[in-house]
């Protein structure tokens, strides 16, 4: 469990973090999940800094997870 939760952190960590700098670079195509979701545009920065702060709070609650073999 715990991999997986450090596995979707890291992913909306990096989802977020390339929407951000795709959009402040001119926000051409890319294979950024926000650029797809036709309901956030015009929201696009607010939502990759969403999946940012999103992908740090489960990245952080994946370190307080226990595993079976601790």
């Amino acid at each position: 469990m715990k991999e997986i939760a450090s596995g979707v952190s890291l992913l909306l960590l990096i989802q977020g973090v390339g929407g951000i700098i795709n959009r402040l670079a001119g926000g051409g195509p890319s294979w950024f999940l926000v650029n797809y979701i036709e309901a956030l545009q015009g929201y696009e920065i607010i939502a990759s800094i969403v999946l940012v702060i999103l992908g740090a709070i489960i990245g952080v609650g994946s370190l307080k997870i226990k595993d079976k073999n601790d």
